[in-house]
């Protein structure tokens, strides 16, 4: 029997096969063992990982990275609002008063998280 794991962190995540008494980080599609937390939104695709990472500067405003921080916070709470001005994307309240954030995908407006 084999057992999977996730470590999604902040900036990187890995993923692991606990099998035949080792553990084996997978690769993904560019032989490597770490996949930056980053995806990407356009208008016709997304793309999540290191594809993401390379459209942070020409797709700023629906490129989320380092959204980890903000799942379960209140879009009221001190560290969300001072991370407001200091992300390239659009955080915006919920109805839940969670956060949310703003992206143009497919055409559409969508709020995630």
């Amino acid at each position: 029997m084999s057992v999977v794991g996730f470590d999604i962190g902040i900036q990187n995540c890995y993923i692991s096969i606990a099998r035949a008494g080792g553990i084996e980080a997978i690769t993904n599609e560019f032989s490597d063992r770490c996949t930056p937390s980053v995806v990407s939104f356009g208008d016709k695709h997304r793309a999540i990982g290191i594809a993401a990472k390379n459209q942070l500067i020409t797709n700023a405003k629906n490129t989320i990275s380092d959204f980890k921080s903000f799942l379960g916070r209140s879009f009221q709470d001190p560290g969300v609002q001072k991370e407001v001005g200091n992300v390239a994307y659009d955080l915006v309240p919920m109805q839940s008063g969670g956060v949310g954030i703003k992206v143009n995908y497919i055409n559409l407006l969508v709020f995630t998280v």
